[in-house]
């Protein structure tokens, strides 16, 4: 981030403020300042009034992420804002949100059962410590049934509870990860009860053969379809599904939410950010590279107490409030998350994409529909000849204001043929 001419000074780095949302906020959606948390309140969205549509959500609130819940809390306000009464299943497969083995994917310790238990036993203090971080944003922000569902089985009983169900976003027809997409296709539910779906993800271009056949025949009983990527898109219509196309929830929601969500500045110096998912080599040499380029100190979110990167400072498990306060106000940020990468846009801070060995295709479609594909790298020395900007990230505000209100219409839609509400049920 050197001007020409100059060396390297850090003065230049600090970003303006964000400039207000202007015509694309929206006075429907609620402030997250100065109310009160927890389940049920003002805080996670506009109450809905006795008259409104009961919708329970299916999403993947327990895996152990930041984007993950992040995404479910957009995705409440969104139906809540939209006019439902929105209930979060509480659908959690035992050790579901407990990534220690998936963490351990491509290791060497990773190649014999002996191995993954032992790995598996030594991580499970860590694996605790962050459940706690989000299981404590979970209670006081999102509206989670009090009863725990932990099979398909188990949802069966749910249908007479609802008036509508939605599933999405996120990756939740990614079925190598889930291993058992029934549940995120609605299929416990019998015909005729209402369904749609919103941004939700495959993960992947394609699905196996068989997976492909179930998604057809479970998804035509959706009333209205929504998904997050073009690609998804264009690969359910080419096999007859009618399905539309929407942004993440977390850019569907105005940056004023997200700003009063997010915790006073968590460091009082600048700074680049690195959020990382995944083993990534790329992401590690690029942010070598940048560090050395830029002279800004590195500061890395870290998910495990025990994982380091050379030079940097980690922040270990923050809170959700200052997660978002670190992208808000680092000077870089450097991640191969999806999440990690809608938030700075989100906040208008600048970044660079380094895309991880799976799952990169979500990263690269939502770098085109806003304009900023010159953002993500192939290669490491990219970097080194990759113009860095100063202020805040320059982006295609209008598209995405467009498809803030192209969301919002299509849940209303979504909302507006539906029944009576029935009782709600605990």
């Amino acid at each position: 981030m050197e001007r020409p001419g100059e060396k390297k000074t850090m003065s230049d780095h600090i970003r303006a403020p964000e400039q207000q949302a202007g015509p694309f906020g929206s006075p429907s959606f609620p402030s997250a300042v100065g109310r009160p948390a927890g389940p049920g309140s003002p805080s996670v969205g506009r109450p809905a009034g006795p008259g409104s549509p009961s919708v329970a959500l299916l999403t993947l609130h327990a895996v152990r992420d930041y984007g993950s819940v992040l995404q479910t809390l957009a995705t409440q306000v969104l139906l809540e804002s939209a006019g439902a009464r929105c209930t979060v299943l509480d659908f959690r497969r035992e050790n579901a949100g407990d990534d220690a083995l998936h963490r351990l994917a491509g290791s060497r310790h990773g190649r014999g059962p002996l191995m993954r238990r032992a790995y598996g036993l030594v991580h499970e203090r860590e694996a605790r410590r962050r459940a706690l971080v989000f299981q404590d944003f979970l209670a006081r922000r999102i509206n989670l049934t009090r009863r725990h569902y932990d099979s398909y089985e188990s949802l069966r009983g749910t249908a007479d509870q609802y008036d509508s169900f939605c599933v999405g976003s996120d990756q939740v027809w990614n079925i190598a990860r889930n291993l058992d997409n029934r549940p995120f296709y609605l299929s416990f539910l019998p015909p005729g009860v209402h369904r749609f779906s919103f941004a939700s993800s495959p993960g992947t271009p394609t699905l196996p053969a068989l997976e492909e056949e179930r998604a057809v025949r479970a998804l035509s009983a959706f009333d209205a379809l929504s998904v997050r990527e073009p690609s998804a898109r264009d690969y359910l219509a080419g096999l007859g599904l009618d399905v539309q196309q929407h942004v993440d929830p977390t850019l569907a929601i105005p940056p004023a939410y997200w700003r009063g969500l997010a915790s006073d500045a968590v460091l009082n110096h600048e700074y680049l950010l690195v959020h990382q998912l995944n083993r990534n080599p790329l992401l590690t040499q690029a942010v070598s590279r940048l560090a050395a380029r830029t002279g800004l100190p590195v500061v890395r979110i870290g998910h495990w107490p025990t994982a380091r990167m050379p030079l940097a400072r980690r922040i270990v498990l923050p809170t959700v409030e200052d997660f978002l306060a670190l992208i808000r106000d680092a000077s870089l940020v450097v991640t191969d998350s999806f999440h990690g990468v809608a938030l700075s846009h989100v906040f208008a801070t600048q970044f660079i994409a380094a895309p991880p060995p799976q799952y990169g295709g979500c990263l690269a479609s939502v770098l085109g529909l806003l304009g900023t594909r010159s953002r993500l790298i192939r290669s490491a020395k990219q970097t080194d000849v990759l113009p860095l900007r100063f202020g805040p990230l320059l982006f295609d505000r209008r598209r995405l204001g467009d498809e803030r209100l192209r969301a919002g219409q299509y849940l209303r839609s979504c909302l507006a043929p539906l029944r009576a509400p029935r009782p709600e049920a605990s």
